[in-house]
């Protein structure tokens, strides 16, 4: 059995939970250690109980919690050399360290971690494959554009936690200067409603059949744009496989997903 539970997505910050039969994991830590701690318990969860934080790069969305997270609990903390280098500022328990390599797959307890590059504006940004028995959760996030091996990487997965970070109009509609709004539509940036959905339509016809939208700006777009955007690829789509499709909430944890082995 696994167990998948987002805890926090979207621009402000950042935190995916998994559990299997003998591990607990988290996928970064973006907010702070009582929000985690909070969010954790409602699940009944303690933090002190997680086996190992993985970073899928050093911005502050996905790393807010580190440092209080290390100091209490010695929680150990996986990102690549680069990312490492680019969190010095964090100042992170040194007992916390752990290092990984994209491409090369990695075992916490009973989980087996296949960490992949993802093209974004970090040093060696990351997305997760988190593999148990049978069974795979991708999370992938923060993804300027979509490259072939990515397809590759997603293909097969049980669960799919995929970024759909803003919608075009909304962006360049709205308030944010100029070199922001090139920053975040660039090939290096996020993943926008309508790439998502593109996506995710392609994923469908090679049979992921659940999708969890995430990362969702705050003020470039809506959950229900987003939702609905990627639901019209995929009512369009020849396949008529039963899919699952929902959107992470910001602010507030969303309900367990289960995956019988």
């Amino acid at each position: 059995m696994i167990k998948f539970c987002n805890l926090y997505s979207g621009s402000s910050g950042n935190s995916t939970y998994i559990e299997t039969d003998n591990s607990k994991i988290l996928i970064d830590a973006g907010v702070s250690c009582q929000k985690i701690s909070k969010a954790l318990s409602q699940i009944g969860v303690e933090l002190d109980e997680i086996n190992a934080i993985l970073v899928t790069h050093e911005h502050i969305d996905h790393t807010k919690g580190l440092t209080t997270i290390t100091k209490k609990f010695n929680t150990p903390v996986y990102a690549t050399s680069k990312t490492w280098t680019q969190m010095s500022d964090l100042k992170i328990n040194p007992n916390s360290v752990n290092y990984f390599s994209a491409g090369e797959t990695f075992q916490i307890g009973d989980i087996a971690i296949h960490p992949f590059s993802i093209p974004h504006d970090a040093v060696d940004p990351c997305a997760f494959s988190i593999m148990n028995e049978s069974k795979k959760i991708t999370v992938a996030t923060d993804i300027g554009h979509v490259e072939d091996h990515l397809i590759e990487e997603m293909v097969g997965s049980d669960i799919l936690l995929i970024e759909s970070n803003y919608d075009r109009d909304t962006l360049l509609c709205g308030s944010y200067p100029y070199f922001l709004k090139k920053r975040i539509a660039s090939d290096f940036g996020h993943l926008s409603n309508e790439a998502a959905a593109k996506l995710v339509k392609k994923l469908y016809e090679n049979g992921v059949t659940k999708f969890v939208l995430g990362h969702l700006s705050k003020e470039n777009n809506f959950p229900e744009l987003a939702y609905q955007t990627v639901l019209n690829e995929l009512t369009s789509s020849s396949s008529k496989v039963p899919f699952q499709l929902s959107v992470a909430n910001r602010e507030y944890i969303d309900d367990i997903l289960e995956i019988s082995n």
